[in-house]
């Protein structure tokens, strides 16, 4: 009887501690899959390496899925398209001595998991095409709202601040009245050659606005698509056919359809009609947003033209991407500067032209790519990589 009871004690106990094994691998494998997902977010959240801080901080987090002590090793491989984490969580049960020998069992558990990330080693540096379409018409002889100096005197001061600025544009120019009398195509040129047929010509004849348009559309669309825009300058709405307004938002129609973004700046002269501000809000806006008001504006000073196409150059200069999978919450978007093995966080921008001399980026869902400051593009032309992670990490093993 008493060695029955024993054996049976025996039994019992072993059936205990087996159940108490499990119950511990169990605690373990979910400690191992905390910690691996845990240094994983640690990547996403603060980049390359994952060093002796990030490691404690996810065993920290990861230990608290259990009340038994944990030990943990690491391994860490990292390729273009992912960052890969394996854990090993370990803990020591003890054991009856009459069950096991040596009085303890470790149990340990492995978690491997993987990270998404998109690595791009160059920047596209785009420099945008801007064809100036200006207005020489007669009625540009007349005086500005504010009674200082003349429209035309506006949008030569206007325009020359624009080209004096520094700005990265490929520029262009047309000069129309009743026809188009003059033109400057693309070129490193053609700022000089603008500003001198701006000292050439004055104001006269009437508005044929559609023809400046048209021109203008064969200069911007010149070459490769590196951002097309088409800035018309005016004081009048087109004259002096019965069909002048419907043959200039034509005009419009086909610059669009050729991709191409038209700003309107009005010059508000003496006696101007509400008919000018509603044409150029018509013939104002992108391919997909046609008639835009947010495209047009009315001329205060030559500032306005300056800070508007700087903001421009800011968000199209440099490209980097497109992002595929393209992300579907924009929150979760980290980007990298990667050199010598050592990620830096760049921050992101809601004004890429304010932070230009920031490493700073804004996500485009146009094309789903990154655009990024000249001072973040200059890093990439250095031999700085981009990681981008996006992407929740996931479980393998």
């Amino acid at each position: 009887m008493i060695m029955g009871a024993l054996l049976l004690s025996v039994v019992a106990l072993g059936g205990i501690t087996v159940a108490r094994l499990g119950i511990v691998r169990s605690d373990t494998q979910r400690v191992a899959d905390a910690a691996t997902l845990a240094a994983l977010e640690f990547v996403r959240q603060r980049g390359m390496p994952f060093d002796a801080p990030a490691r404690a901080a996810a065993e920290a987090i990861a230990s608290r899925n259990s009340v038994l002590p944990m030990r943990f090793s690491w391994s860490v491989a990292e390729s273009a398209t992912k960052v890969t984490i394996a854990a090993t969580a370990a803990t020591g049960v003890t054991t009856p001595t009459l069950v096991f020998n040596g009085g303890s069992i470790e149990v340990s558990a492995r978690s491997v998991a993987n990270l998404p990330q998109l690595t791009f080693t160059t920047a596209e540096r785009r420099v945008p095409k801007l064809s100036l379409v200006l207005d020489y018409s007669g009625s540009m002889d007349l005086p500005f709202t504010s009674g200082v100096g003349r429209a035309i005197d506006i949008l030569e001061s206007s325009i020359r601040g624009l080209l004096n600025a520094g700005l990265e544009l490929d520029y262009s120019g047309v000069f129309y009245s009743t026809n188009v009398f003059a033109q400057v195509g693309l070129g490193a040129g053609a700022p000089a050659q603008i500003n001198t047929k701006m000292n050439t010509y004055d104001a006269g004849g009437s508005t044929n606005t559609a023809a400046g348009l048209a021109a203008a559309q064969t200069l911007v669309t010149a070459g490769i698509d590196t951002g097309r825009y088409v800035l018309l300058v005016s004081d009048g709405e087109p004259c002096c056919t019965s069909n002048a307004f419907d043959t200039a938002r034509q005009a419009a129609t086909r610059l669009w359809d050729a991709g191409v973004t038209i700003f309107t700046f009005e010059l508000r002269r003496r006696g101007f009609s509400s008919a000018l501000d509603t044409f150029m809000t018509q013939v104002a806006g992108t391919p997909s947003a046609r008639g835009d008001r947010n495209y047009h504006f009315v001329a205060s000073s030559g500032a306005d033209l300056v800070n508007l196409f700087r903001s421009i150059t800011a968000t199209i200069v440099c490209k980097v991407g497109p992002l595929a999978p393209a992300p579907t919450d924009l929150e979760l978007i980290r980007v990298y500067l990667k050199q010598n093995g050592v990620e830096r966080a760049v921050q992101v921008s809601d004004d890429l032209a304010r932070d230009s001399t920031l490493e700073r980026f804004r996500y485009e869902a146009s094309d789903t790519s990154l655009r990024m400051t000249k001072a973040a593009c200059n890093a990439v032309r250095d031999g700085a990589n981009v990681i981008t992670r996006y992407t929740p990490s996931t479980l393998t093993e």
